[in-house]
């Protein structure tokens, strides 16, 4: 789930740096009407096995695929440094990154296919709680509040949202449970957006790491975009 380029560029940046028909003659509302919820929704563990099988699906539907990768760290000064490359993936061979511009002077990581999907929630390593409906990235979804049991840098705390349509990811709002020294918290927003055959694949990653360093607190901010997937599916010709 937790991007390993993200933490890995961020530790690099921080370290060598010193480191968003009501009815006839009904009367108005006296307030706002809050957005439809569902009735009566599915238990919570048949919500996340549809969810958890349909990240597997994801996965195991694509042969290969290439997508552009923009990278903005906005700066101090209000400028921004970018970076832009191509991840491409292709099944049995795994993930490549070509890097096609960089103001960038450090390592990005690596990447995986689990880096563009939504984590998988129903394995045990979370302890889940459905916090009820609301609307979100302009979806329906069911608000899912997940504590990691596994207490390490791939697992994380905070809240996913599952459309309620498709049970697929729609975002995901959190903190990383327990960040490699000398960094003390990394948070973690991601958006997802439908890419045909029930698959939702990430476009926006946006991730800041503090560090508590000699010299001080220090934080660096990273968003990471996705644009312009091309996607092949298996068996497609």
């Amino acid at each position: 789930m937790i991007s390993t380029g993200l933490v890995v560029t961020c530790l690099t940046l921080l370290i060598p740096a010193a480191c968003a028909e009501a009815g006839v003659d009904s009367p108005p509302p006296l307030v706002d009407s809050p957005p439809p919820l569902v009735d009566s929704p599915p238990p919570l563990d048949e919500i996340i096995e549809s969810y958890d099988a349909g990240i597997v699906s994801t996965r195991s539907l694509i042969e290969s695929l290439s997508v552009n990768q923009i990278m903005v760290e906005p700066q101090k000064d209000g400028s921004s440094k970018r970076a832009q490359a191509v991840l491409t993936y292709v099944v049995g061979k795994g993930m490549r990154r070509d890097e096609l511009a960089s103001e960038l002077f450090y390592p990005v990581g690596e990447y995986t296919l689990g880096s563009l999907t939504g984590p998988e929630l129903g394995s045990g390593e979370y302890s889940l709680a459905l916090g009820g409906t609301e609307e979100m990235e302009g979806d329906m979804c069911y608000r899912v509040d997940v504590t990691a049991v596994a207490r390490d840098m791939h697992h994380f705390d905070g809240t996913v949202w599952i459309s309620v349509t498709d049970h697929e990811p729609v975002r995901v709002l959190g903190v990383v449970a327990n960040p490699p020294f000398p960094v003390t918290e990394i948070t973690l927003d991601k958006s997802f957006e439908p890419f045909g055959s029930g698959m939702r694949l990430v476009a926006r990653h946006s991730g800041e790491v503090e560090a508590n360093l000699l010299v001080g607190r220090k934080r660096a901010l990273r968003h990471i975009f996705y644009e312009e997937y091309k996607i092949v599916l298996i068996g497609q010709p």
